[in-house]
């Protein structure tokens, strides 16, 4: 009966286990690289470039010789043109075509000239900071080393241990 005692509580002992906290000796940062693109300035140069601007007359208002040529040449041709009264037409509508002509042919011309703008470009550097996304806490329990990796840092591990007794 002693011995059958003694067996059941063998068994009882053998399934006892032992929680205990146990003073965190270290605790070191777990760290992960970020790589960002970072504007740090700009480089701004002169530059020449070609544009366009108006060159003709724009003053509709003025009968310069070029209308004047235009409306005896238009009236040249006009002469070319029918006969009798419609002749006449012909002349009439040949000046008044070719001044108009003539006083219009440069109102739209565009030239070339040039201008110096100044053109910026953005400097990029890329710029690699370390950011902490965790911790690992460690404590060293019966001459051997144990961590637990958590987001904050903790002041004690709980280590839970079992005894068997054989």
């Amino acid at each position: 009966m002693l011995l059958g005692r003694i067996a059941l509580l063998g068994v009882l002992i053998s399934g006892i286990s032992l929680a205990e906290m146990v003073k965190v000796t270290e605790v070191t940062e777990i760290t992960k690289p970020y790589t960002q693109k970072v504007k740090v300035g700009e480089n701004c140069f002169e530059d020449t470039v070609e544009v366009d601007v108006q060159c003709g007359n724009t003053d509709t208002n003025s009968i310069g010789v070029d209308t004047l040529v235009g409306a005896v040449i238009g009236v040249a041709i006009g002469n070319q043109i029918g006969g009798g009264n419609g002749r006449d037409v012909a002349r009439v509508v040949g000046g008044l075509g070719g001044a108009y002509a003539a006083n219009n042919i440069n109102r739209n011309k565009t030239c070339k000239s040039y201008e110096t703008v100044t053109r910026c470009v953005p400097q990029y550097e890329y710029k690699t900071d370390y950011k902490t996304v965790g911790y690992n806490n460690c404590a060293m329990i019966d001459g051997v080393k144990y961590c637990k990796q958590t987001k904050e840092p903790i002041e004690y591990l709980r280590v839970k241990k079992t005894i068997t007794v054989y």
